[in-house]
């Protein structure tokens, strides 16, 4: 590779960076939102948010790779062609080949990336930030408890207590199963996290109005009494979802579900289709060289927006049992490699 190819390679690398952070950022922006708000309103440690944000990265640079991958090839060959140097550079004796090859380097190292996070970082930040979400509800349902307020935020539950002489203890205290319609009143409780996603409740001095068949119910007094009760954040985000697998439990998986094969199948789809956009940008970039930087944003969104209503479509059709769930991810590869070919042609005789 000579130095007009390092030169153009350069020219697309800060666009790459730039759009995969802004992209980021706009697929973060409501999570950060509401992270923001457990930080300022319910005292959640700032690591602990801090963390949650970087193990979710992974499974936004898996669509924001090959998204930015096209949009910094548009941009910078259609700068170049713009600004005449693509017209200056074939003058010299630049071939297709020539500009094939720093598109391609962009585009093979977008495909590694984004294999690496589609393999490998995706289902570890997936599954760590799940855990992480269960810490915040377990110091959420801790810390913001307050006095002569009914508490909502845990998933299921309904708290209510007179008094808070501290931490961890409640007077005259009130507790709705909203499911069962189970109500427990005591006149002392403790409200403290267990080491799993759960809460441990020690109730003194109360009794436990349940309902029975018909309208009939039970009333259980009682002295002392402890309770365990998982949260259904684990059980919502459950580890054996498809996106929280590796990909040698996504293979042991294959006969239990169409989710897992599609899932395999896409975690390598995905990654290709980084190396077609670096292709693309290219070609496009050059095609529409008159306003080659002012349609790059705006044209690569909309490309990929397509992408992924393909992708999407396939998905419900192997679902449905119309398409085969290992074919199903490529199917959005394969017409825009047709798409690809068409324009680098076009652009590269």
């Amino acid at each position: 590779m000579n130095t007009l190819q390092r030169y153009i390679i350069r020219e697309i690398v800060p666009l790459f960076i730039f759009g995969n952070v802004l992209f980021v950022v706009f697929l973060l922006l409501e999570k950060l939102i509401n992270l923001a708000d457990l930080f300022f309103t319910k005292n959640v440690p700032g690591l602990l948010i801090a963390q949650t944000v970087i193990y979710y990265l992974p499974s936004f640079l898996m669509i924001t790779i090959p998204t930015s991958a096209l949009m910094a090839s548009m941009v910078g060959f259609g700068r170049m062609s713009s600004d005449s140097e693509i017209t200056v550079m074939k003058a010299a004796g630049a071939g297709g080949v020539f500009f094939l090859k720093p598109a391609a380097a962009v585009g093979i190292g977008a495909f590694l990336l984004s294999l690496v996070m589609s393999v490998y970082l995706m289902p570890l930040g997936s599954t760590l930030a799940i855990n992480n979400l269960t810490k915040i509800a377990k110091s959420i349902s801790v810390k913001d408890m307050k006095e002569n307020e009914m508490y909502d935020e845990i998933p299921g539950l309904l708290f209510y207590a007179d008094k808070r002489p501290d931490d961890n203890e409640f007077g005259k205290i009130v507790v709705i199963d909203k499911n069962t319609g189970t109500i427990i009143t005591a006149e002392t409780g403790a409200i403290v996290p267990s080491e799993e996603a759960a809460l441990v409740m020690n109730f003194s001095n109360g009794r436990v109005v349940a309902e029975t068949a018909g309208d009939e119910r039970t009333v259980v007094r009682f002295g002392e009494m402890a309770m365990n009760l998982p949260f259904e954040l684990k059980d919502k985000f459950s580890k054996r979802d498809e996106y929280f697998m590796t990909m040698t439990e996504l293979a042991e998986n294959f006969g239990e579900h169409v989710n897992y094969r599609f899932e395999f199948s896409k975690r390598l789809a995905l990654p290709v289709a980084g190396l077609l956009m670096g292709i693309l940008g290219m070609s496009l970039g050059i095609f529409f060289h008159r306003s080659g930087r002012s349609i790059g944003i705006p044209l690569s969104l909309g490309l990929t927006l397509f992408y992924y209503m393909i992708f999407f479509t396939s998905l419900n059709l192997a679902r449905a049992g119309a398409m085969d769930a290992f074919f199903a991810p490529w199917l959005a590869n394969i017409f825009f490699t047709a798409v690809t070919a068409v324009f680098a042609y076009r652009v590269l005789k």
